[in-house]
């Protein structure tokens, strides 16, 4: 058996000191006596007499001679031998997606990756090193080339599943990078394999995959937005919810708004299929909402999302026309909307459109249309907002789709139009109201991304300002238009950076992280300048306030955009005289498919041995040192009981008593309970 430590055998030296106090010490026989005045001197003239005494056979006195030699042989560590089944230099890859958060096994595939590396390191040769990639949404090197197995596993305890896509391609160059560094190198990957192999990477040592996770069984939030409602009076809430597992299911969705229950349904789910689900008539006074899946699946991170509710905010609309008392009145009555009017023949660049939130204009076009949402009311004549073929005297109305949301609460069955501007649908609209011929009378859509509706009929041209259809129709298109040019503050994803204007007369910014943890971001420059918030690994909603601000103006002063390193997203209104907040959300399809994927098309992303190193990989294979067992975990096990034996020994006689104590004690109690 070979030894790390031989010259603690040295310690089997104290075998011979053991026995001379065995002969020194006085054994006596334990006797009650009446006094023990006639004793004392007996026992005076042993001690003078009788100094040494032969050895006797002992029990005890083998248990202490066997535990100074197991001391010894687990002082000087001994190990078996083996041979290795990794190379020396091994780079451990462990995956850190959301997915890895899966509980299909016991207690995550994460936990269950990390034991099965730990298993895996029992072959690494003797002395081998080892380097650990946490792979995340950018990966990191835990562990670098180390032989302290302690370390290796603290680097492993503190890899935890980040809410995101793991960069696997970014993660497999890092380790083979880190690989090439040795003759004799290998990667190991543990993951689930839930993800598309990057075909386009290589890795410069031979790959091993430890695979985890069996199941696919999920439901996942993978859409959550707030946008003002078709009335343009109300907001409306749309989740997306999916069921990326085989089987069908049935989830239960709820709203909860600033912490209480706001509504829930129940939901259907086919196979690998999405369902919708809208609320209308959002409470007023909510600011953050969370959408929950109150069912139980393999894996808990989509399962919640969270969005913020854009304030409210006056809209300015800008009328070009000759005048419509009825549409005017219409008009005027919209809630937070304010009413600006002017000429045609006064409608040039002066009046600045671009600052409006709508534009109508009722039988005028310019000669150049904002680029601001747009109604067009009888357009004169051809333009990007349709091809004029003609008119229509008299036209019947065809019929509307059933689901159309510009017409809810809208009855047009008994609408008479007198004259009509015929138009050709345009390839970016849809019919809202068609006549009986299929011709439009009424569309809206995206033209070039701006809002766009067109009204082929002057409403003073029909009895629809007679109606009461008609403000709720004028309502829903003004909320159709801007609503769809007001894009929500959209979600920023896991690990995305944020880029936070700092207010005028700031000395910072403060982020709270919905974890309550807080971190303080200092500008480029004083006053006006911007700071990046990088912190996104957590989901939840995020706090932004501004520092070092006396009586600031409630104007915005800039916008928050999340933005990859390349590419920005929808900006996000920071206000000096209050906090602002953005939700950080997973809506990820891909990481949300827990299905176990494919180990053999990660291992075929390696080389074999020798590959790209000229042979040498494959000579230091056969030169590789044995791995190592070893024993010291079943010596101190055998020491302890050796310890534990030797003790009730030496007390056997304590032992005794006090089990004739007991005995006595349960005799008693049966004598007593009779007598009473």
């Amino acid at each position: 058996m070979p030894f790390a430590a031989p010259l603690a055998l040295l310690g089997l030296a104290f075998l011979p000191l053991i026995a001379p106090f065995w002969m020194l010490k006085l054994r006596r026989t334990e006797r009650t006596v009446g006094s023990t005045l006639l004793w004392q001197r007996f026992g005076e003239d042993l001690q003078a007499n009788a100094p040494w005494q032969r050895l006797r056979r002992s029990f005890l006195l083998l248990l202490q001679l066997l535990l100074v030699v197991l001391l010894a042989l687990l002082a000087a560590q001994p190990f078996a031998e083996r041979p290795a089944a990794l190379a020396r230099d091994l780079v451990v890859v462990v995956d850190a997606s959301a997915s890895m958060a899966a509980t299909d096994v016991t207690p995550s595939r994460l936990e269950v990756a990390k034991a099965l590396v730990l298993e895996a390191l029992r072959d690494l040769p003797s002395g081998g090193r080892v380097s650990v990639v946490a792979a995340g949404a950018t990966p990191r090197v835990v562990a670098n080339a180390t032989a302290d197995m302690g370390r290796v596993r603290s680097a492993l305890a503190a890899i935890t599943a980040t809410p995101a896509t793991a960069d696997m391609g970014e993660a497999l160059a890092l380790a083979s990078a880190l690989a090439a560094r040795a003759g004799d190198a290998q990667v190991l990957i543990a993951t689930d394999a839930a993800f598309a192999p990057p075909e386009d990477h290589r890795v410069a040592a031979p790959v091993t995959v430890l695979q985890v996770g069996r199941e696919r069984r999920n439901q996942a939030i993978v859409a959550f937005a707030v946008r003002s409602a078709p009335t343009a009076v109300a907001r409306s809430v749309f989740i997306s919810v999916a069921n990326l597992d085989l089987e069908p299911a049935t989830e239960r969705v709820e709203l909860w708004g600033d912490g209480r229950l706001l509504e829930a349904r129940d939901l259907f789910l086919d196979p690998v299929s999405r369902a919708d689900v809208g609320i209308d008539d959002l409470p007023l006074d909510v600011r953050v909402l969370e959408a929950r899946l109150a069912g139980a699946d393999q894996l808990a991170l989509d399962d919640r999302a969270w969005a913020i509710v854009p304030p409210d905010r006056m809209l300015q609309i800008l009328l070009v026309g000759e005048g419509d008392p009825y549409l005017e009145t219409a008009l005027s009555f919209l809630p937070n909307a304010e009413l600006y009017g002017v000429k045609p023949a006064d409608y040039g660049a002066g009046t600045k459109p671009d600052l409006f939130d709508l534009v109508i204009f009722d039988g005028a076009l310019p000669a150049t249309l904002p680029r601001v949402p747009t109604l067009a009311i009888a357009p004169p004549r051809t333009s990007p907002l349709g091809t004029v073929t003609g008119a229509l005297q008299d036209p019947a109305l065809g019929r509307a789709a059933p689901d159309e949301p510009l017409l809810r609460y809208v009855d047009l069955t008994t609408l008479h139009v007198a004259r009509a501007t015929r138009l050709s649908l345009p390839a970016w609209a849809r019919t809202v109201v068609p006549t009986a011929a299929g011709d439009p009378l009424l569309y809206t859509g995206s033209r070039d991304g701006v809002a766009t509706g067109v009204l082929a009929f002057e409403p003073r041209r029909s009895d629809l300002p007679l109606q009461v259809a008609f403000p709720i129709l004028v309502s829903n298109l003004v909320g159709e238009l801007v609503g769809a040019s007001q894009a929500p503050a959209a979600a920023v994803a896991p690990g995305t950076l944020v880029s936070l204007p700092v207010p005028a007369g700031s000395t910072g910014l403060r982020v709270a992280r919905p974890d309550g943890s807080t971190l303080d971001l200092a500008p480029a420059v004083t006053g006006g300048a911007t700071a990046t918030f990088a912190s996104t690994d957590q989901l939840g909603v995020y706090t932004v306030t501004s520092l070092g601000l006396a009586g600031a103006s409630p104007v915005p002063s800039g916008s928050a955009a999340a933005s990859s390193p390349a590419v920005s997203a929808s900006p996000v209104v920071v206000d000096p005289a209050a906090p602002v907040q953005f939700a950080v959300d997973l809506f990820d399809v891909g990481e949300s498919t827990i299905a176990p994927g494919s180990a053999d098309a990660l291992e075929r992303l390696g080389t074999g041995p020798g590959v790209g190193t000229g042979g040498a990989a494959g000579g230091a294979a056969g030169q590789r040192p044995p791995a190592r067992d070893d024993l010291w975990i079943p010596l101190a096990a055998i020491v302890l009981a050796f310890l534990v034996l030797e003790a009730l020994v030496f007390q056997r006689d304590a032992l005794v008593r006090i089990r004739r104590r007991l005995g006595r004690g349960v005799r008693r109690r049966p004598s007593a309970g009779a007598s009473a």
